[in-house]
């Protein structure tokens, strides 16, 4: 009888989301805060996508090394892959290997990639030409 006294204290004290803290792959979307409850980034793909929204690291449990390219892979495993320029091909790649692609960690010699990919409307080759 004593032994579940003790979870439910936990939950008491500790504030919301601090008992998931130890999970590698986080859903958010714009409203919601990252929620870190995953443990397999093919599930935490799956999640965010249900929710229309996007898979993110928690850099507190998973240290991504830098790369060549702007955006990694991740597949469970923790494996990274840090080789793709453009978000499309990573999240190409992500799809078939059922991983998420993430922004790679800042690099020095070259500015990082756009923040706000996941919220702007995509206007590459759009509008009118003067």
């Amino acid at each position: 009888m004593r032994r579940w006294r003790l979870p439910l204290l936990l939950m008491a004290v500790l504030p919301p989301g601090r008992l998931a803290a130890a999970a590698p792959y986080c859903v958010q979307t714009e409203a919601i805060p990252p929620q870190c409850l995953y443990y397999d980034a093919a599930s935490c793909d799956v999640r965010a996508r249900q929710m229309a929204g996007y898979c993110s690291v928690n850099t507190a449990e998973l240290h991504i090394a830098p790369g060549i390219g702007h955006f990694c892979l991740l597949t469970s495993g923790n494996v990274s892959s840090c080789l793709y320029l453009d978000a499309d091909s990573c999240d190409a790649e992500a799809r078939r290997q059922h991983g998420v692609c993430v922004a790679a960690p800042a690099r020095d010699e070259s500015p990082g990639p756009d923040p706000y990919r996941h919220i702007r409307p995509l206007t590459v080759g759009g509008g009118s030409r003067n």
